[in-house]
């Protein structure tokens, strides 16, 4: 007898528990921008805009119509004439760049009109960029978003997601990346910039 009035307790605690939805949604999209300014020749480096991939988990609704989520979007490019000086290799060369971006933000309501919505989205994380050539490391930087999108619902479950996003990585001014034994770049500035406009399908669970 106990052990059922238990497991009815434990029925009665599941039944009345909320249980909130989760957004999964794949993205694909196109990002631009992004110029170092080399502190010692000020000369000006460009990353090369390239395709992305990436997907954002979204969860329930709350105060309003705002959602918690995590953005991760990546891309593959090329940092363009960097001089490197290294115990390896030295020259002018285009390096080989891939971005990674990890956010922890969300989104708020601007407006809906019958299956469309409109709102905001931003997040605070950090940016991963890792080149593929011999005698250069990785670099982990802080980095934000802030961006604007809209969504056609299908229905309740399926909706497709429309967004663009500006992306600043911040540095400490005159930061050296890239360096392992030497060094690629002196920046001279405090962060650098990507815009990036992407498109989904939204699968609510």
């Amino acid at each position: 007898m106990c052990r059922i009035k238990n497991l009815i307790a434990l029925a009665a605690v599941t039944l009345t528990t909320p249980v909130y939805a989760l957004e999964i949604t794949p993205i694909f999209g196109y990002r631009a921008g992004g110029d170092f300014i080399d502190e010692i020749n000020d000369k000006k480096h460009t990353i090369n805009s390239a395709s992305t991939f990436g997907i954002i988990i979204t969860g329930d609704k709350y105060d309003g119509g705002k959602q918690f989520e995590v953005y991760y979007s990546h891309q593959d490019s090329e940092l363009s004439s960097v001089t490197i000086t290294g115990p390896t290799t030295s020259g002018i060369s285009d390096i080989p760049l891939t971005i990674d971006y990890l956010h922890f933000g969300g989104t708020a309501p601007i407006g809906t009109h019958d299956k469309m919505e409109s709102f905001v989205s931003g997040g605070l994380g950090f940016t991963y960029l890792s080149p593929d050539f011999t005698g250069l490391q990785s670099d982990l930087r802080a980095s934000l978003s802030i961006g604007i999108g809209l969504k056609y619902l299908f229905n309740e479950n399926v909706a497709l997601r429309l967004e663009t996003r500006g992306l600043a990585t911040l540095y400490n001014n005159n930061s050296a990346i890239f360096c392992s034994g030497g060094c690629a770049l002196k920046i001279d500035g405090n962060y650098f910039l990507q815009t990036e406009v992407f498109a989904g399908l939204a699968i609510k669970f």
